[in-house]
């Protein structure tokens, strides 16, 4: 029986929020929000209502509603389908989960769909520790506890948590664990079956919420987590709407079945995912951006896509981070047959790419040198993305 999650916040908008719509094909929308239903988003541009289906949007952005913090230290909660947020206080026992937060209420949670509950915060030094961990296939649930910058766990089974204890078993005996001693609870919890999102909602405290069904109507955002329990969120908490799942993929989220750098000098420049060179965000023509590849002459790389897109999208240059004498000649290929080729030079405004991919298994990035040996040939593919 589904658990109903009961949002504590129930302010009503006087205005439609404003949001921005960016589709698959990278145009953008603005407008107000007057409903949003399981195939369509309806907005009012002016006097003009337009009607958008669903199927082509990649993502809906609140602008208005900024990012912020909590003035006190969160318990970050992490469930089975992937969804993480903070909250302010949790208890919990054999049944259910019971977590209060300033954007998601009260809610009530099947204690079965709670992977991992961290109640301190994360610094550089054990972040990976942490993530290692929760990763990990556990046959036993874990009692995570930090010394200094090292953290160390005993196995056995939680029971009941409350602001105060922890019950704990192992082997034959039960212990009751001061919660201020303990840095997090991982949980010998199997992930859900992989299911595509309908939609994730990050909210504006950098929650993840899975949804299987998100509908807006009087002022109220209402939705369905993919374990079918169903929950509300008024608008100032919602960051963005990203439908992508199932329609886009980026390449810097695959790996390549085979990588080849031929150096000019003896220098290997390695590809890099979402950075540049130096770490930096990838920079064209005076733009940001978060996701793509650098990529150096000479470097191949090769993908298998399988035949599952129709599309490939990017937007490609010279880094603005270099002198303005990068030259690089470009090759991309489909199963053998040339899809792109050209130089790209500083000098020259960014490529936009839109290929046709249909049908296509095996997809090849070739990045070679120019007339200026190697010098300064660093290429950005940004936004490089595969769509369905």
């Amino acid at each position: 029986m589904h658990s109903l999650l009961v949002a504590s916040m129930s302010i009503l908008l006087a205005v439609s929020p404003e949001v921005e719509l960016t589709s698959l094909n990278g145009d953008s929308v603005s407008g107000n929000l007057q409903s949003l239903s399981k195939s369509t988003i309806n907005l009012k541009q002016g006097e003009t209502a337009k009607e958008i289906s669903l199927s082509g949007v990649l993502n809906i952005r609140f602008p208005k509603n900024r990012f912020q913090r909590s003035l006190q230290s969160p318990i970050i909660v992490r469930l089975t389908d992937g969804s993480k947020f903070p909250v302010q206080s949790l208890q919990s026992n054999e049944r259910q989960t019971k977590v209060s937060g300033e954007l998601t209420g009260t809610l009530i949670l099947p204690a079965k769909n709670i992977s991992s509950i961290r109640f301190e915060p994360l610094n550089s030094n054990i972040r990976e520790a942490w993530e290692k961990l929760a990763r990990g296939k556990n046959s036993k649930d874990l009692l995570i506890v930090q010394k200094e910058n090292v953290l160390d766990f005993i196995d056995g089974v939680i029971g009941s948590v409350t602001d105060e204890k922890i019950q704990f078993f192992t082997g034959d005996d039960e212990v009751a664990v001061n919660r201020k001693r303990v840095f997090g609870i991982i949980y010998a919890r199997e992930p859900l079956p992989e299911t595509s999102s309908f939609c994730t909602i990050r909210l504006t405290n950098n929650g993840l919420i899975q949804t299987s069904s998100i509908t807006y109507a009087d002022n109220e955002f209402k939705a369905t987590l993919l374990n079918g329990v169903q929950t509300k969120f008024v608008t100032e908490s919602i960051a963005n709407l990203d439908f992508s799942q199932g329609k886009v993929c980026y390449l810097s989220d695959l790996e390549p079945r085979n990588i080849e750098y031929t150096p000019f000098f003896d220098t290997i420049w390695k590809y890099r995912k979402d950075k540049h060179r130096d770490g930096g965000p990838l920079r064209l023509d005076g733009k940001e951006y978060t996701r793509g590849l650098y990529i150096h002459s000479k470097t191949l790389l090769q993908y298998r896509i399988r035949n599952q897109y129709r599309n490939f999208r990017a937007v490609m240059g010279i880094d603005d981070s270099v002198p303005g004498i990068g030259f690089v000649y470009v090759e991309i290929k489909g199963d053998g047959r040339i899809l792109y080729s050209g130089n790209v030079r500083s000098a020259d405004p960014p490529v936009e790419l839109n290929l046709d991919i249909r049908g296509v298994r095996d997809f090849d990035i070739l990045v070679d040198f120019g007339d200026n040996l190697e010098i300064c040939d660093h290429l950005d593919l940004c936004d490089a993305r595969f769509i369905k």
